[in-house]
């Protein structure tokens, strides 16, 4: 699963950008698609569009898969099953600008899993650009205004968003363990059991009385979510995590709330301010030290 170090490069920036349009999409349409639904049907279908296009070898794959059950369950389980019912139960109860704050600290918690799995070292340079871009993100949230943080609240939704975090950095990490499978099986699997276990909470949500509409709307933005941030990013991902370890990945995740504003101001109609622009030239500077890699600077 492992390409060359530019091509990781940009399959982060554009896994980053296609997650930073499935929040928007998820904002425009909230009321059309609940998200446990929307969640357990982007992974259904992702996984029937790997089995139709992609055509994984999964008979030639199964003893692998099988000999390996358990930690491609693990794996499931934090990137896909707790992650995105964590963070939906978070947005129930907080703000998006709690999770976005919280969302920060997610390179900052891979390196120190990292560390803790592997014995992966973080230098002085990467250090001091992960610190850069949080304070460029932080920069943003609070409107170029850090007053404006002391007046934010906690809430059990920013223990659920602590906690989905703590699993996608624990999924992030688990890739290294992935047994040596052709990736389209790997990623079918992944979606599969990711949908198996959101189904109990859409039927619960269904059962609350939410129903997905579709019109011509949702049902092109069901289409976006389906092959760009699952079945597109997931692949992206997955790669760039492969070739270049999840310390120096994670550091890209800096880039989902510069994403999310960029697009946000031709989808949503939001206006730019010079706190975005001095955000993001902080986020980018972060990112120019955070992704150099250790050995360039021992």
């Amino acid at each position: 699963m492992k390409v060359s170090e530019r091509t990781a490069l940009v399959y982060l920036f554009v896994t980053m950008s296609l997650w930073a349009g499935n929040a928007i999409v998820g904002r425009m349409f909230y009321e059309e698609l609940p998200p446990f639904q929307l969640a357990f049907w982007r992974w259904i279908l992702a996984g029937l569009l790997v089995l139709i296009i992609m055509r994984p070898p999964l008979r030639q794959d199964w003893p692998v898969i099988w000999a390996h059950k358990w930690i491609l369950l693990f794996i499931a389980t934090f990137g896909i099953g707790c992650y995105n019912t964590l963070q939906y139960a978070a947005l129930n109860y907080t703000t998006a600008t709690n999770v976005g704050l919280i969302q920060t600290a997610m390179p900052v918690l891979v390196a120190i899993l990292d560390r803790l799995v592997y014995r992966s070292s973080t230098s002085w340079l990467q250090s001091f650009g992960m610190g850069l871009s949080t304070f460029g993100v932080v920069w943003i949230i609070a409107q170029g205004d850090l007053s404006r943080l002391l007046d934010l609240s906690v809430n059990i939704g920013d223990f659920y968003m602590v906690l989905a975090i703590l699993t996608y950095g624990i999924f992030s990490v688990s890739l290294r363990a992935a047994p040596k499978l052709n990736q389209w099986s790997y990623l079918f699997v992944l979606f599969v059991i990711g949908a198996v276990e959101l189904f109990p909470l859409q039927l619960w949500e269904y059962q609350q009385g939410a129903r997905m509409v579709l019109t011509t709307g949702s049902v092109l933005a069901i289409c976006y979510i389906v092959i760009g941030p699952a079945f597109l990013a997931y692949k992206f991902f997955t790669s760039a995590v492969a070739t270049l370890g999840p310390n120096r990945a994670g550091v890209f995740f800096y880039w989902l709330p510069i994403a999310a504003a960029g697009l946000a101001v031709p989808l949503l109609g939001e206006p730019l301010f010079s706190y975005h622009f001095v955000g993001f030239i902080l986020v980018v500077l972060g990112l120019r030290f955070g992704l150099r890699d250790n050995k360039q600077t021992s």
